[in-house]
This record gives C-alpha cells, sequence and structure tokens, in this order.
C-alpha cells in the first residue's frame, strides 16, 4: 500500500510514542481525536494532531492522490485555528474534529483565502468543491457559510440569514443565481445585504432577510435602496391577489408593479388611504406614478384617479377619475339613491364675496359641500381653493372662461376644460370627475365631449337663484330657504353662488346657509358631497 512522506512520518512517531495509538498510527482510520488522545502517556494535542493529519492523508488517497487534481504535497501539515491543513500544488486540504477534511481549490480557494481562511468567520470548510444541482457553478459550505462561484459571476460568499433566505429561495438553482457579491454592510442604513445576478437579498435586525428583483428591485435602487424612505423590505417580492402584478412591502411603503403600469411607490397616508380602499382591487387600480408635491400637499395618481394629501388639514382626497356607465350621456340633477341625502354645491366665477361665510357655516354644522370652479376665478384668488379642499370640502371643474359650450368648437371645449383643470391642479386641488357646464347649457354632443375628457356632468335639482340678489329688496335669505326646501328630495342637488350681485352686492346663498342647513336637518336630511353619485 502507497503511502505519503507524512503517513510514514505518522507511523515513526507513533512508533517513537511505543504504540499507545494503536492502529491508527498505523494508517487505519482514527475513531476520534478523544480516543486517540484516551491512551496512557499521549498528551490531547499530538492526538489531535495524529488524527488531523492521517484524516488529511486519508482524504487526499480518495481525491486520487498525486493524479488528482489537487496534485503533489507542498511542505508539511501545519496548525491553523484550531485545525489542521496541508497544501497542494493544485488546492488545500483543511482538518478540524467538527468538520472533518475537505479539500478546497481554484476560485473559491482564493477567495476563502482572502477571507482569511479557516480563522475567518467562513471556519472550516464542510465539503470538498461541489458542481452546484441545476446551475453551471460550483460551491463549498463552510462551517460559517458558502462560497459559490460561476464563469459570469466570480467567487463570492454568503452567510448567515441571508444564506439561510437564499437557500430556501432555490440557491443558484432559484431564480436568484449565483451571488455577485460577499454579504456588505448596507451604506447609509444599519443592516447587510448580497447582490446576486438575478436580484438582492436585504437583512436588518428587525425585518429579516427577504429579497428583491426585477422591475421593483431596480426602482428601489432608483429610490435610495435601504438608505431611503422606503428602508429595508419586509416581505419578498409577492404577486397580487388579482394574478396580474407584483409587490414587496417596506419597513416604510410599498413598490407595486403591473404590465400596464409599471413599478411605482405608495407610502404614508396616501398608502394607508389605499390600503383601506382595497389596494389594487379598489376602484382606483395600480399606482401610475410615485407619491409627488403639490401646491400645499402630496399625490399619487392611480390607474382611474389619484389620492391627494393636503398638508394644512392633513386630509386624504380621493379622486375618482373613471366615470360610472351610468352617467356618462347624462347632465345629472339628482343623486340616484332613496337615502335622504342633499349634496350642497356652489359654483365660482364671479368673485369670492361668499365664500369665507359659506365656509365657516360649513365648518360650523360638519357638513361638506362641492364647489365649481373657472380656472379664471382660480387665478383671480389663487389661494381661495386650499381654503375650500383644506376645510373638507370637493371641487370640479366649471371651465377656464365661463363660456356657453353649445356655441363652441370641439377643440375649444376641450381647451376650456383641460385648461381649467390644470390651474385647479396647479392650486392643489383635483377637479375630477365632476364639470358644470356654465349657465348649465349643453346638448347631447357637449355632454359626450366633456364624458370623452374624463368627467361626469352635473347640473342641479334646484336653483336658490340667490346669484339674482335682492331683487330691489324683495328677496331675502327666506326666499333661499323656500326653494330649496320646496324641492327637497332624496338626491337633491342644490346650485348656490360663490360670489356676490353686481348690482346690490349681496350674497343671499351665504346669509341663507344656516337657515337652510338646519330646516334640511329638521326634515330628516343629511348632508354629501358629489362623490356619492359615483356609488
Amino acid at each position: 500500500m502507497r503511502r505519503s512522506r507524512p503517513a510514514v512520518l505518522g507511523m515513526a512517531l507513533a512508533i517513537a510514542l511505543g504504540g499507545a495509538l494503536g492502529d491508527a498510527a498505523l494508517g487505519q482510520p482514527a475513531a476520534s481525536a478523544s480516543a486517540a488522545a484516551s491512551q496512557p502517556g499521549v498528551p490531547a494535542s499530538m492526538a489531535v494532531l495524529q488524527v488531523g493529519d492521517d484524516a488529511i492523508i486519508q482524504h487526499y488517497e480518495q481525491l486520487g492522490g498525486g493524479a488528482s487534481f489537487l496534485g503533489t504535497p507542498v511542505g508539511s501539515p501545519y496548525d491553523i485555528a484550531g485545525g489542521r491543513a496541508q497544501r497542494y500544488t493544485g488546492g488545500t486540504i483543511y482538518w478540524s474534529p467538527g468538520t472533518g477534511a475537505h479539500e478546497i481549490h481554484g476560485s473559491i480557494g482564493g477567495h476563502y483565502a482572502e477571507l482569511g481562511g479557516p480563522a475567518g468567520f467562513l471556519g472550516f470548510p464542510r465539503t470538498d468543491e461541489t458542481g452546484t444541482p441545476g446551475a453551471a457553478g460550483r460551491y463549498n459550505n463552510f462551517a460559517g457559510g458558502s462560497i459559490y462561484w460561476s464563469p459570469a459571476t466570480g467567487a463570492h460568499e454568503i452567510h448567515g440569514s441571508i444564506g439561510g433566505h437564499y437557500a430556501e429561495l432555490g440557491g443558484p438553482a432559484g431564480f436568484l443565481g449565483f451571488p455577485r457579491t460577499d454579504e456588505t454592510g448596507t451604506p447609509g442604513a444599519a443592516g447587510r445585504y448580497n447582490n446576486f445576478a438575478g436580484g438582492s437579498i436585504y437583512w436588518s435586525p428587525a425585518t429579516g432577510a427577504h429579497e428583491i428583483h426585477g422591475s421593483i428591485g431596480g426602482h428601489y435602487a432608483e429610490l435610495g435602496g435601504p438608505a431611503g424612505f422606503l428602508g429595508f423590505p419586509v416581505t419578498d417580492e409577492t404577486g397580487t391577489p388579482d394574478g396580474v402584478g407584483r409587490f414587496n412591502h417596506f419597513a416604510g411603503g410599498s413598490i407595486f408593479w403591473s404590465p400596464a403600469t409599471g413599478a411605482h411607490e405608495v407610502h404614508g397616508a396616501i398608502r394607508g388611504q389605499w390600503a383601506a380602499l382595497g389596494w389594487e382591487h379598489s376602484r382606483l387600480g395600480y399606482p401610475t406614478s410615485d407619491e409627488y408635491g403639490i401646491t400645499g400637499g402630496r399625490r399619487s395618481d392611480f390607474q382611474h384617479g389619484s389620492i391627494l394629501w393636503h398638508q394644512a388639514s392633513s386630509r386624504i382626497e380621493v379622486i375618482h377619475a373613471t366615470i360610472p356607465a351610468a352617467l356618462l350621456g347624462v347632465d345629472l340633477e339628482r343623486i340616484p339613491t332613496t337615502q335622504k341625502v342633499v349634496a350642497l354645491t356652489f359654483d365660482a366665477g364671479a368673485n369670492d364675496a361668499g365664500l369665507r361665510s359659506i365656509l365657516a357655516t360649513l365648518a360650523a354644522n360638519g357638513v361638506p359641500g362641492t364647489f365649481f370652479l373657472t380656472g379664471d376665478w382660480v387665478s383671480q384668488f389663487p389661494s381661495d381653493p386650499a381654503l375650500i379642499y383644506n376645510a373638507g370640502n370637493r371641487i370640479g371643474n366649471h371651465s377656464m372662461t365661463h363660456p356657453d359650450f353649445t356655441t363652441l368648437t370641439d377643440a375649444r371645449i376641450a381647451a376650456e376644460i383641460s385648461s381649467a383643470q390644470g390651474t385647479i391642479e396647479a392650486a392643489g386641488g383635483d377637479p375630477l370627475p365632476f364639470f358644470r357646464f356654465p349657465f348649465g347649457a349643453r346638448n347631447s354632443g357637449t355632454i359626450a365631449a366633456v364624458n370623452a375628457d374624463g368627467y361626469a356632468a352635473i347640473r342641479w335639482t334646484v336653483d336658490t337663484l340667490g346669484w339674482q340678489g335682492t331683487m330691489n329688496g324683495t328677496r331675502g335669505p327666506d326666499f333661499i330657504v323656500q326653494r330649496v326646501m320646496a324641492s327637497a328630495q332624496p338626491g337633491e342637488i342644490v346650485l348656490m353662488h360663490l360670489g356676490s350681485n353686481p348690482d346690490d352686492g349681496s350674497t343671499l346663498d351665504a346669509a341663507a346657509l344656516p337657515q337652510l342647513i338646519s330646516q334640511l336637518r329638521a326634515a330628516g336630511y343629511g348632508f354629501v358631497t358629489l362623490d356619492a353619485a359615483l356609488g
């Protein structure tokens, strides 16, 4: 039987010790270092040395000895980190009592040495270098982790919670593929990560280890990764319940993706509102933008609307841009309901003489209203829209310049609508999806044009005629209240105005509003915005 020089030296040592090591000294497999050390007169350290060297020799022979990829020994076995090692021209065999003897070579062996070898955090190898099942690469497992290698990615280590989760996800044969980095501290955030050919795994003490990849992973990186406002992931990428999209939740928000919308983040109060509505199952659908700043607040857009957050009031406003089929082709005169509710609506086109009185009355009574604004009015009173929506009211589109739409071309109609919408949005509001025709002038063509621009046309059940003024002292607030109460019915839409009469300067609607709210409540009516018409 062929024996290497270290084996012969070991036998000589055993003879010198008086044969105390028995069969192990003659090359037979030793039961353990502790068993050898139990022999009388043999120091434990010497026994460990002998068992380790014998195990290395035995494994070297199993691998083919000098004819193997390891080649011939270089020098003698040596102590390292509580174990033993033997270098060869093609690699190294390491041994420790807890891991046994295993070889390491090539790129993995080189990276292992860079990481400190057995004295590093990886410790001793638990396997020889082995082909990765289901993937074109190689790996060694160690007491403290693994090193994986592929031609495209090179050799990189993975360990701890990230390594455990990587294994759960299929390792190199899974969608993540081979690692592209060692485990690394996250810049600007207290955590760790590994990048892989197909994504990344991030870990923090508070969130554990979770993967992120694809379009969501790309957008996460654009937003600053763990050091950004989203923080660390708290889920892996997951399919949405509708089977269409994907998402990751993070400590500070979420990123949702769908084929139609791409990847967009949603967070904070806007995310909370969207979640309460049913996430992507809601009428809003998937996000089509990240959250962004608007005048006086923040906004996120979705497939079928938007959610706005107004800083001054911390109010969340949901804008639905999709018109129910029942509202197409009609100029709605009454909310379709059997419930005793009334929608108070206010048109703004002249001035804002009655606005503050109206807002104070609505607030004092806990009543919301819907305000139809022209673009010109917003330009003239640019701070007024914030007063309206911060008080919890709804805003609609009343055109840019208040023309008779029945006299306009289709192009001019579109311009009137879009100009007003842009002006109102610049002030921090969103008028979608409600439009009111100036002067109430409309026909089937103008209604269709309004619908095509994403708006439902809203008329009224009763016009208070407060805009006509006192008519030389013959009318007062009682006249307004009587007209509304005479028309009271479930779903009643009341038309009032913000401005003063140009002749007598009166603001009858503002003056009548407290009494009107009181009498409607006494008759059993509650109050809604026009959102109630959306179903």
